[in-house]
Parts: C-alpha cells; structure tokens; sequence
C-alpha cells in the first residue's frame, strides 16, 4: 500500500473531509469504472496492485476495476485516463456515451435520453479507435464510429488521450478514445460469460430487452499458443422524448408604452410540438483469434461488426403566425417583459394569447440503418532487442436515413378556400414561458377548436420524402520498429509508417408532392389517426393532444406516395451529392527515456509526426439554377511535434507535463461543394467548402497526481490549448427580398442560392434561400483546470468499509476570433450589436459524483452528473440563424447487483431517476428558451452469469 494511505491521521482526514472534496475536487484522469478481471485478462503480473504485491487489491469488482485502471495509468508516460469493464461483462452503462461521461473533461450530450455524442475538453471533433486503428463514420462527418452506436457490452477497456504522442494516429483536437476489445492470448482461464436485461421506459411505456456474452480460452497446442475470444450483443430498445421549440420574431409596429412609436419585442413567430419515438436496434459481434507459434514471433486476426437500426415516429403539430398580423386585439392579455441576456436588453413576450395561426400538424417517420465493421490482421515480431509490428487493416461503413414526412392543416370544410392555404382555421393559441417552462397550446375554450379531433376538418397539405446513402471505407497499412537501445536514460526508439486510402460517398434522393393535393383524413382514414393526449404530461399543464395527426408511415410508404401523388422511389438529387478521396502518408519516430535525477524517477518521450494528404472532392455545383460538376484537388502536409515527461519525486507522487500538436481534416460534408437543399424553401441551406483547411492545435498540459492508497488517486491538472484555422459555420443572407411572397428569379438570387425544387410555407416552389457554410475563421484559446478525487473507505469498521467515492471537476474557458451581431430592431435602438462567439460544446463548469458501495455481495453505485450551459451552433434557422445554445443540466443514474453466488448475480439499474428536462435557448446562453425537451426515466433489471 502507498506509503500516505497507512496512516490513521490520513484516514480520519480523508473520513472528514470527503463530502466537500466530492464537490470541489473532481477528475482530471482518474481511471474508473470497470476492467477485467486482471486475474483472467491481459494484466502483466507487476501491475496486479499498485506496489505489485499479489495481496494488494481485490481482483473483482468495482475495487478490482478502479486498481487496474489506475495502475494502467500510473505507468502511462502521458495523461491518459483509463475504464475497463468492472469483470467481465458487467459494464453498467449502455454505449461507449455513458461509459465515457465518468471521466474528466469529458461531456456526454443525449439524444432522446441516450448517449448520443462526446465533448472533450470543449471539442467534439474526437477520433474513436478500436484496438488503435481507425474506424469510419455512420454519415458524413470525422472521427469514427458514432459513440452512441457501440454498446458497452464490447467494451473490455477504453483509454481516453487526451495530448497525442507521435506514434498515434492524427485526426483529434479534442481527445484520442481507443476501444479494446477482449484477446484470447492473456486469458489465465477461460471466459463464459452471459449478461440479459430487461429495460422499461416509463414515457414510452416499453420494455426492452438486452443480452450480450463474452466466451473466450486459450489452447496449448503442438504448434504454439492460441488464444480465441468471441462476444456480442443484442438490444432492441424503445425510448420516447418529448419536445416543443419556438422560433421568435421581431415585432417592429406595436406602441407597447403608449407614446406614440412602435416598440420592437420578440414575439413567437412559429412552435413545433413533437412527440419523438425511436426504436433502437443493434446487433454487435468482435471476436480475435491469436496465435504464437514461437516466443519470438505473434500472428493475429480480429474484426468487428455492429449493425445499428433507428426508426420511429414524430407525431406532432407545427403553429405559424404570419408576419403582417396585428396583435393589438391580444396585447392587453400579453406579458411583455424587457429582459437582460448577457448584458443584451431586449424585449420579449413572456405569455399571452396568439392569434391567426395555421394549425399543421405532421408526422415524420425518420430511419437510419448503418453497418460498420472493421478487420485488421498483423503481427509482432521480436529479434533480440528488435520489436516489429505489423498489420493491414480495412474499416467501412454504410449507412442509408430516411425520412418520410405528411403534412396537413386545420381547416373550415364550408370555406369556399377549403382546398387552399386560405382556408385555415385559427385557434387562439396560449403561449406562456413564465415559469422558464414553455408552453404553447390552443385555447381549447375557442369555438375554433371545436373540431380539432374531426378529421373531416383535416386537409392533406403536402408529403415530403427524402433518403441519403453514406458509404465510407478505410484502408490502413503500417509498420512499426521499436529497437531497445539501452543507451544511458534512452531506453528505446521507435519508427513507423502509416499508410491510408480514405473514400467517403454521399448520395441523396428528394421529393416533394404538390401542395393540398386534394383529399382530407377522412378520405383517408389509413393515413391518418388522433395523436396521443399525454405530451409533458409530468408538468401538470394540458399540452396540445388530441388532434387528427398523420399516422407513422413507417410501414406502409408505398400507399403514402401513391396518396400524394410521387413517385415509387425518390429521384436523385444531383446538387447535393459528392465523394471525398483522400490518401495519406504519415511517418514518425519517438524516443523513450527512463532515468533518475537526484533519486526521483524521470520517465518520457519525444518524438515528431509527418503527415502528408492527398485530397480530392468531387460535387456539384449551383449557379442561376444549373447543376454542374466540380472536382478539386489539394494537398497539404503537417509536423506533429511532441514531448512528455513524468517526474515522481516520491514512491506515490507523479508530475507530469506534456507538450503536443494535433490536426483534424474537415468533415466531408464541410468539404463538399455540392448543396444539401431542404424541401422547405425558406430557411438557410448548408453548403461545403472545398478550400478549407484542417484545423491545429497547440496543446500544453500539466498535472500532479498523488496515489494516497490503494484504489485511491488526488490529482490536479492545467491545460493550454491553442486552436488554428478554426472550422465555423458563417450565414449568408440572400440580399434579394421579395414580400409579395411570388416565385423568385434564380438569375437574380445575389449571394443566395436559388431552390428550385423547395416548397415555401404559402405553397410556392423555388425560393432564393441563404447559405450556411463553414469557413476557416482565426484562431481560439482554450484553457482549463481538471481535478480528480478517488477513494476507497477500506479501513472503516464494519460495514461502512465497502463504501468509495468517484469525483471529478472541470473548468474551461475559450475565446476565439468570432463574433455574431443581434439585429438592432431586436434591441429597438436601431443599430445592430456586435458579441464574441464561443467555443462549440465549451461548458465552463462541469463535474460527476459517484458514490458506491461493494460489500456482501452488493455492489451498488449512485453518479450524480452535471453541465454548464454550451454552444451547439453559430447559426440555425431555429434562431433566425443566430447562436443556439444547451442549458445547463444534471443527471441522477443509478445501479446495484447482488451476487446470489459466485456465478450468478442479480441488476437493478435506473437512469434519468430526476426526469431532468433539456432546455436549448436562442442567441445566448441565457437567452429566451427555444427548445424544451423531456425523455424517458428508464429502469433495468438483468442478470449476470459465469459459466
């Protein structure tokens, strides 16, 4: 044991202090949540404990877990954290998301309450490895395979880098996740392992199932060693979210004071209420077959494979306000409060009755089907102090969304507009965000809403198809040289090279029927059905239900496009397709030290990283309406420097320090110059562009870390990151501006571009819309403070001995050269207001609590998560292409086993236990809400068996 952890004033100190630690010293790399167990996987014998005594920890566990972990890291000569499966198969989080939200520095954002993508260090643009070697995206972006694609159940460990060293593949500003899987050749006995679970979801009123096995065993044979390991999983899962966002106008003709002049004030332009379901399917296999023939030489094959299904439904109901309206007969009902946002005064209607609304309501049946595999074959050879290792690996994806979607309005069956957007019915519409709760509904006491579930009342407005096919490939060669040199405090060097042919093709397919195609819902009853009446039915207010709604048109989209009149399949949409070719070569060498300086341990490593890139894009262009192909050819190349050093001017302390520079290509789709056109025409449409350059940054990192005792870490950490060539997205307004609301002239479109297939909200086709397109705009510091607390209460008496506790905090804080302006009418001082921007995904405070208990048998676990406010986007048209930002929120999860004996235990887990809502704002992080969100409180009972 450390020789600090012995000590009883320590202990009584450690007692007594640990609640105010939990809150203010959190985790800068601590190592937690699961391994192996080390007596059955790849643990070398001197990292069984932390001071390498057989006796020193408990093998299974989550102590077991936590002493692995932090061993890993305690040797690793850079700053890396560390999570391995708590024994085999026992991961209590349900993808690579959640698995990762226990580490410092490390935000996990959700998507229908599951983990859906990872923010490092104020960064998502991160690189996910299996095994080390790279894998390819489920659509157009970077970094890898989808984080909230890859269950838990194939995870053996993950180490999280977060300052890359030479020899580490290049494509992260944010951190290096590297997956491993399990490999036969370490196993000390066999593996059978078999985990089943049963989830409900208490909105979507479902249960889910879940099963996953891990078998693997090593053979002595005639011919060498062989090791064999084989696990997957299954998982069907239905979740529901609920969810209603407002975009706000500026109202400009209104006197609210009674002096004589108008009075500009936010006011709701349009809402959206939805009722989100997703069915999540995924099937995932891996397994690796070694063989070592000789004790010199290693051979090996592995692969993986996931095979990832989403569909569902979005019932929901669209309120628009046209522009020209009065709202004078309703402003005596309103609330409207001046407000202040981030020093910002401003105007805004907090609730009130709305009028002259067109009442829509839709139903969206999204799909997404993507597989992704990778398979790699290699090997180690050794010739004296001469490593060699070897492998040619390919990784692939493909992955096709659809989404088909109907529309219809609200409308008088005895208005001679009946067949038109004229013959809309109104409801007055409640609008109330007060209590910072939104809430946005029809006065249901109005004669209008009489009929609102009669769907004779219901005409079909317009259907709206779309599918995009993805297929991204990667094939990777490498060689790497290690020679033990033994030269004085050089212990050894090593050399490689990587080579690389990456392809990445998007095609998609649109259409869009003709508006008020000429029958109603009760023509067609198989299309349509009343939309459920339960909506945020945890805050206690009557939300919209109720309503004639399209129906899912999951099953049967034939019939749907034959009632709206398109075709049996969407046709080609050339103007947004393209293919990124990329081939590059990356050379490195690093040198490793091991010395001692005044008796205090020095250890580390320097070393450069060459990168060069070949880069091809092939797209469509538009100009005054004509499709026409463009290709464009580039090529750029990087030196990589890097250097760390850790110093351990005691048995159970270790400074550390690292300098590292890191690029990261642009998206694919960043770099297409084709356009990704809406079937809504007026909104902004994303563009590509081609001459973008990758982004660097410049990393420095330092940090202290003391290993008090056993399962036990404090640590403090600094980092310095600075950012070039920053990737952001940047507006374009079209400056032609048509009120009469006629079709627009492509020839004289200006800086826009011309849609000459989208459909505006008044029925018009071909609209001049503008673009949103990522620019290379300046340069951004990063700078930031992570701490970690890790300890196991063993010296208590009694029963209390089997608690511990899991903290980390981290504080970030950016700037960049970027700036976004807020109209002056939204002020109503006339001249526009120029802010800074943000860093994306930067929340300036953020920390988890986990409190857990291993004794008799249980083993129970309570983490407590929590995030600042961060921006999601520059622009959007759900802000009127300003900045839309995250609120700030926490999470309570939970989980307990039972061990009914050695080979069987028994789960109970339960996630989202507060029901935290998530709430998105418009233009600043303080600003009116835009997006309010609710999903599922889940609950998990499983078991756990070894065989």
């Amino acid at each position: 044991m450390g020789t600090f952890g012995t000590t009883v004033g320590f202990r009584a100190l450690a007692l007594c202090g640990t609640a105010s630690l939990a809150l203010l010293l959190p985790a800068a790399a601590f190592a937690q949540v699961s391994a192996s167990d080390p007596a059955q996987l790849d643990v070398p014998q001197d990292q069984a404990g932390l001071d390498g005594t057989a006796d020193d920890i408990v093998v299974t566990g989550i102590r077991g877990s936590l002493a692995a972990a932090l061993n890993e890291k305690r040797s690793s000569t850079n700053i890396v954290d560390v999570i391995n499966a708590e024994d085999v198969g026992k991961l209590p989080d349900q993808n690579l998301a959640d698995v990762l939200e226990n580490i410092s520095g490390i935000q996990v954002d959700r998507a229908q309450g599951v983990g859906s993508n990872v923010s490092i260090r104020g960064s998502s643009q991160n690189l996910v490895l299996i095994n080390g070697r790279a894998t390819t995206p489920a659509g157009d972006a970077r970094g890898g395979v989808s984080f909230g694609d890859v269950p838990a159940e194939l995870i053996a460990s993950v180490v999280v880098t977060k300052v890359a060293t030479a020899d580490q593949l290049e494509g992260s500003v944010g951190g290096i996740v590297d997956l491993r899987t399990y490999r036969g050749l370490g196993l000390k006995a066999p593996i059978a392992s078999i985990r089943a679970e049963m989830e409900y979801a208490e909105y979507s009123n479902s249960f889910n199932p879940r099963i996953s096995a891990v078998f693997g065993k090593s053979f002595d044979t005639g011919i060498g060693e062989i090791g064999v390991v084989l696990s997957g999983g299954y998982s069907n899962q239905t979740v529901r979210e609920d969810a209603l966002n407002v975009r706000y106008a500026a109202r400009t003709n209104v006197d609210l004071t009674g002096d004589g002049t108008p009075d500009p004030y936010l006011r709701p332009n349009y809402a959206q209420q939805f009722m989100t379901v997703r069915e999540r399917e995924n099937k995932s296999l891996t397994g690796s077959a070694e063989w070592q023939p000789t004790p010199n030489l290693k051979l090996f094959v592995d692969g993986t494979y996931i095979d990832q299904s989403v569909t569902g439904s979005e019932y929901g109901v669209f309120f628009h306000q046209p522009n020209d309206i009065s709202e004078l007969p309703y402003l005596a009902q309103a609330d409207i409060q001046q407000r202040t946002s981030s020093g910002f005064t401003y105007r805004q209607m907090m609730s009130g009755l709305i009028a002259d609304t067109r009442l829509r309501p839709r139903n969206n049946s999204p799909a997404r089907f993507t597989e992704t595999y990778l398979a790699a074959g290699g090997g180690e050879w050794s010739m004296g102090d001469l490593v060699a290792k070897f492998e040619v690996s390919r990784a692939g994806s493909t992955s096709r969304e659809a989404g088909l979607e109907i529309v219809a309005q609200y409308s008088d069956p005895a208005s001679p507009n009946f067949g038109n957007e004229r013959g809309k019915i109104s409801p007055p519409v409640f609008f109330d965000l007060t209590d910072d709760e939104l809430f946005f509904a029809p006065d249901r006491s109005s004669p209008l809403s009489a009929n609102i579930a009669n769907p004779a009342y219901y005409q079909a407005f317009i259907a709206r198809d779309n599918e995009t096919k993805f297929r991204n490939t990667e094939n990777a060669q490498r060689l790497d040289l290690e020679w033990k040199a033994g030269l004085g405090p050089i212990q050894s060097i090593q050399a490689g090279i990587r080579l690389n042919q990456t392809d990445s093709v998007r095609d998609r397919y649109t259409q869009a029927s003709a508006t008020f195609p000429g029958f109603t819902a009760a023509a067609r009853p198989n299309l349509f059905s009343l939309a459920p009446d339960d909506v945020f039915a945890d805050t206690g207010r009557q939300y919209f239900g109720g309503f004639v709604a399209p129906a899912s048109v999951t099953l049967n989209p034939a019939e749907t496009r034959a009632a709206f009149r398109l075709l049996p399949e969407a046709p080609l949409d050339a103007a947004a397709a393209f293919r990124v070719e990329e081939r590059s070569l990356a050379a490195y060498a690093r040198v490793n030290i091991e010395t001692e300086i005044g008796g205090m341990g020095l250890r580390g490593n320097a070393g450069v990283r060459y990168v060069q890139t070949d880069q091809t894009t092939i797209g469509n262009a538009i100009s005054s309406g004509v499709v026409s192909a463009v290709t464009q050819e580039g090529r750029y190349r990087f030196w990589l420097p890097s250097a760390m050093l850790t110093l351990e001017p005691m048995r159970d302390v270790a400074l550390r320090a690292s300098y590292g520079r890191s690029m990261r290509r642009p998206d694919f789709a960043q770099l297409s110059p084709s356009v990704n056109f809406p079937l809504v025409g007026d909104v902004y449409v994303g563009t590509g562009n081609p001459d973008l350059r990758p982004q660097t940054v410049d990393q420095f990192d330092a940090a202290v870390e003391w290993y008090f005792d056993r399962n036990s870490l404090f640590s403090v950490g600094g980092f310095y990151k600075k950012y070039q060539d920053l990737v952001t997205t940047v507006s374009i307004a079209p400056t032609l501006i048509n009120p009469a609301g006629s079709r627009f002239d492509p020839n004289n479109c200006a800086t826009g571009i011309f849609n000459p297939v989208a459909v505006d909200l008044t029925g018009n086709r071909g609209v001049c819309v503008g673009t949103n397109q990522p620019q290379n705009a300046g340069s951004a510091t990063l700078k930031g403070v992570e701490v970690a607390f890790q300890h196991s209460f063993t010296y208590l008496p009694g029963f209390l001995d089997g608690f511990g506790i899991i903290a980390n905090y981290t504080f970030q804080e950016g700037d960049r050269d970027a700036t976004f302006t807020v109209p002056g009418i939204v002020s109503g001082g006339g001249a526009p207001v120029q802010f800074e921007l943000p860093l994306r995904d930067l929340s300036r405070n953020n920390y988890n609590i986990t409190l857990f208990y291993e004794k008799y048998g249980i083993s129970a676990r309570v983490r407590y998560t929590s995030r600042d406010p961060f921006l999601r986007t520059e622009a959007t048209d759900l802000s009127n292409n300003l900045p839309w930002y995250q609120d700030d929120r926490a999470q309570v999860n939970a989980s307990i086993s039972y061990d009914v004996n050695p080979k069987f235990a028994v789960t109970l887990s339960g996630i989202n236990l507060t029901n935290a809502p998530s709430i998105e704002r418009a233009i600043f992080a303080d600003g009116p809400i835009g997006q309010y969100r609710a999903a599922d409180r889940r609950f998990v009972l499983g078991f756990r068996g070894l065989f």
